[in-house]
Parts: structure tokens; sequence; C-alpha cells
């Protein structure tokens, strides 16, 4: 398969992903929910989804799932567009508008992973996306034919996330019931959350309780955390990697051993153990400074001692993240180089007589290097969100610490897009370090399915 065609296979595959993560985050920040009964018809037609599948999958051709959701989204992007602008109060209140639009919704995700089957020949996520049909319409069925058992009133509900917007004086009654409107608050979730996805096509990301534009709010956050995620990412690959084949050539000696103990330390110790040790060793010592990316004369500095000041406030947690991360990555160089140093062609070049340096930077660190990529993918994935804990203890302004709070006060705004930055740093991650991958070790190909 081609890179381009693989990098469009994988962008299709994150939709559903990004769908899902979106999804899930907003039933549970607004979810509402008294129940009052137990549905016993859907284990029904759970069970009766589930024997469908079972016999549909047997059929060895998918693509004709193409044709089919062509005609359907056609029909029903006909039948919808024979109304005026349907509002989803509309939409949602009307049973046969509702599945119409349903209809059209599964038609759309048919026809993305059928032309993804198409250019990958793969026959798996067809059949995923059949699953999940069969699932939400088995939900429809038994909601349609209930059988309820009564139970005690079981209550799940969140709070108003305008909160602190009813409490502050300075907010107007017309800003508030604006941001009233484009929430849907006294709407089912699903219509907020379908209110909230609209206003993000139209690249509205809403106020927070501040009443602060979301945009403008994350913009500093977003920078202060890549800058403090990529700082620790160069240290720990450049300590970790040398101290991992430093290890290796020496294995069962005294500094394998020393640099075991000091792995096993680093992996058994908690993140915000260390953070806590750091922020009382900075208080006492009063050599770093803590809080803050920056002093308070900084905008007097110029821009030398400007650099100097922000690398200075970055020390003390880019310490304490460092020593976590380095710790398995160190045991994992190790591992993957003293596998590769046992392979025959390893042997084979020292008993040709090749430099003992060429061996284990040339041939062996570059096979032993892949595993790692595939680390460094996830660890790119993780830059806007890995470090919230530390960032919180040490008052570090960055996305973590704002996401905590905006969590805490029930933000949807903040918090959904905070979390939304983090699922799309996760398909971005993995398609780079399958990139990386390939890039690296030529022999690798993009597998079709």
């Amino acid at each position: 398969m081609s890179t381009g065609s693989y990098i469009f296979k994988r962008f299709l595959a994150g939709i559903p992903l990004l769908f899902i993560v979106s999804v899930l985050s907003f039933a549970i920040i607004r979810l509402n929910v008294t129940i009052n009964a137990i549905n016993l018809s859907y284990a029904l037609f759970l069970t009766i989804a589930f024997v469908l599948f079972y016999l549909i999958i047997k059929i060895k051709n998918w693509y004709f799932i193409g044709i089919p959701a062509l005609v359907l989204l056609i029909y029903c992007s006909w039948f919808l567009a024979s109304f005026s602008i349907l509002p989803f109060d509309v939409v949602f209140k009307n049973q046969f508008i509702a599945l119409m639009a349903s209809f059209l919704f599964l038609s759309v995700f048919m026809l993305l992973y059928w032309s993804q089957a198409l250019v990958s020949k793969s026959k798996n996520l067809p059949i995923i996306v059949l699953g999940i049909a069969l699932l939400l319409f088995s939900f429809k069925a038994a909601s349609i034919f209930p059988y309820n058992i009564p139970v005690p009133p079981i209550i799940l509900k969140s709070g108003d996330p305008l909160a602190d917007l009813r409490f502050n004086p300075s907010i107007s009654q017309e800003v508030l019931k604006a941001e009233e409107k484009r929430l849907g608050i006294n709407e089912p979730w699903h219509i907020q959350y379908l209110l909230w996805f609209k206003g993000l096509m139209h690249g509205d990301l809403g106020v927070t309780q501040q009443n602060q534009r979301v945009s403008s709010v994350i913009q500093k956050p977003i920078l202060n955390t890549l800058l403090l995620s990529l700082s620790t990412l160069f240290m720990t690959w450049f300590i970790a990697i040398p101290l991992g084949i430093w290890a290796a050539l020496n294995r069962n000696k005294l500094i394998d051993k020393l640099l075991a103990i000091f792995t096993s330390c680093g992996m058994s110790v908690p993140t915000f153990v260390l953070a806590v040790l750091g922020l009382l060793f900075a208080l006492q010592s009063q050599i770093l400074p803590i809080g803050g990316l920056t002093s308070l004369n900084h905008y007097e500095l110029n821009m030398f001692e400007k650099t100097i000041d922000i690398a200075k406030h970055l020390i003390l947690p880019t310490t304490i993240l460092t020593l976590v991360s380095i710790a398995g990555l160190q045991r994992q160089v190790r591992a993957n180089l003293l596998d590769v140093l046992r392979q025959e062609y390893i042997r084979t070049a020292i008993a040709k007589g090749l430099p003992t340096n060429i061996v284990i930077y040339k041939h062996a660190l570059r096979n032993a290097i892949n595993p790692l990529i595939t680390i460094f993918g996830f660890e790119f994935a993780s830059l806007l969100s890995g470090a919230a804990l530390t960032e919180t203890i040490l008052s570090y302004p960055g996305l973590g610490a704002l996401t905590l709070e905006a969590a805490r006060k029930l933000d949807v705004n903040l918090t959904m897009v905070t979390l939304m930055m983090g699922a799309v740093m996760l398909v971005v991650g993995n398609l780079m370090a399958d990139l990386l991958l390939k890039f690296s070790d030529p022999r690798i190909q993009f597998e079709e399915g």
C-alpha cells in the first residue's frame, strides 16, 4: 500500500475514534438520568443483534455495502431536504424524521468505511460499522418494545455548567441566555451534544464559566504544556538511550545493576510524589523558582535574559517528569539492544572483523530502535495531557491543570475542547510513529487490511 493510501486509511479510521471520544466525554459531563426501572428488552434485542451479526459476517464480499449506503444517503438527503431547516428538537421529537436522520448519519459512515475498504482492501472496519449499527438498532427496538422491572430510583445528574456565570453580577442576562441556547441546557444530553457539535463545526468553541472565549483561554496553556512536554521528551530520550546502550554493553556488571536499581525506583515512585518532593526542595533551598513560567519582571528583561528566565522555571517540572520517564525507556532500550545483539547477523558481522562501534551503532541499534518509535508515538499523543498532576502541584500554567480545573467546575466548553485535542494528538501520534517506522526501516511495508 502506498503512503498516501495509508494516511487516507488512518484518517478515516480516526473519525469514529474522535466521534466516540466526544460523545462519551459529553455524556459523562452532562449526564442527567433518573433510573426507575430496568428494561429487560435490551437483553433480548442485543441477543438478536449478536446472532444477526454472526450470520452476516460470514459473507465473504463486503464491498456490496457501498451501493445500499449510497442509495440510503441519496434517499434520506432528499427526504430531509424537502423540509425547511429543522431545529434539533423537531428532529428528535418526530420519530420518522429522527429515523431518517439516523439513516443519513449511518449511510455517511458506511460510505466512509466502504471507501477505506476499497483503498485498503480491508474487511474489518465495515464489520465494526455493522456491529455498531446493529447495536444502535437493538437499543432503539428495546425502547420501542419495553419490558420494565421497577427498581428504587437511581439518580445520575451532573451540575450546572453555567453556575459561575449565573452568580457573576457582571454577566448580563443576554449573554447567559445566549449560552443556554447554544448549549441547550434544558434539552436532553444528546441534543446538547448536537448543539455543541454544531458550534464546533462553525468554529464556535463557546465561552468559559468566566465568560471568556475558549479559543483565547487555551492558547497560552497549550504553548506552555507543549514547551514543557517537548523539553521533557528531549531530555528523556537524550539521557535514556545512552543509558540503555551502556547497560546493555555492560550486562550484569556493576553499572548495569546500579541502573536497574535506579530505574526500579523511578518506575515505582508516583509522579505526584516526586512533584511534592521537588516543591519542598524548591521552597527550602530557594534555588529554583516555582509557580508560573516567568518571573514578575520578565517583560523588563532582554531576549537572552527572558530565555534564561523561562529555562529556570522549566528545570523543576522537566526534571521531575524526566526522572519518571527515563526508567521505562532505558529498560526498553537495554532489552531491545540485548535481543538484537543475540541475532546471527550480529555475530557474523563481529566474526568478519567489523569494528565494535559500527556493529553496535550502525547495525544493532538501528534495528533495536524500531519498537522505541512506537513508544515515541504514544508519548507524542500525551504531550498535551501527560503532565496534569505535576502542573497542578507546581502551579505550572499548562493545559493539564486547566483541564482538571475545568472538569471540576463542569465547564463543558473548555473540558470538551481539551479532551478532543488529546484524542486528535493520539491519532496524529500513531500516524507519525508508523511513518517514522517506514522511514527508519525501508523493509517495513504498510499492510492492506
